[in-house]
């Protein structure tokens, strides 16, 4: 899709955590990073600040795949974290596409536990591209 590579080129968040899109269609996104040295936190295990970071960038590839859109609202939980060299995909769902507000649903799993790591939702606007 060539929004979705639009949205991808100009993401500075995306090229700097490394993320990696596995899976991309119009209003759904799956991609993942792997956690480095530099994305732990004082407790050695990856920073939450990541886990959103993922999740955050899926959903902007899930809304903006539909239309040009903003998050303005996220409510998620993270029920555990991942450590250094694992994997972290997180996977965005657009489940409600109105005129005025999208509503999406995104998790975050490690890839190499197969565990959940944090799972929620967060609402767009959409608004016309300049």
């Amino acid at each position: 899709m060539e929004r979705v590579k639009e949205i991808i080129k100009g993401d500075m968040l995306f090229h700097l955590f490394h993320m990696e899109l596995l899976e991309a269609s119009e209003g759904y996104a799956r991609l993942k990073a792997r956690v480095k040295k530099e994305f732990l936190n004082a407790h050695q295990i990856a920073h939450g600040a990541m886990i959103f970071a993922l999740l955050d960038v899926a959903f902007a590839i899930s809304v903006n795949s539909i239309t040009d859109a903003v998050g303005v609202q996220w409510s998620f939980n993270i029920f555990r974290s991942a450590s250094l060299d694992d994997c972290v995909v997180a996977e965005s769902k657009v489940i409600h596409k109105g005129k005025s507000l999208m509503v999406v649903e995104f998790k975050a799993e490690s890839e190499n536990t197969k565990k959940l790591l944090a799972k929620g939702m967060a609402t767009a606007l959409p608004f016309p591209r300049k």
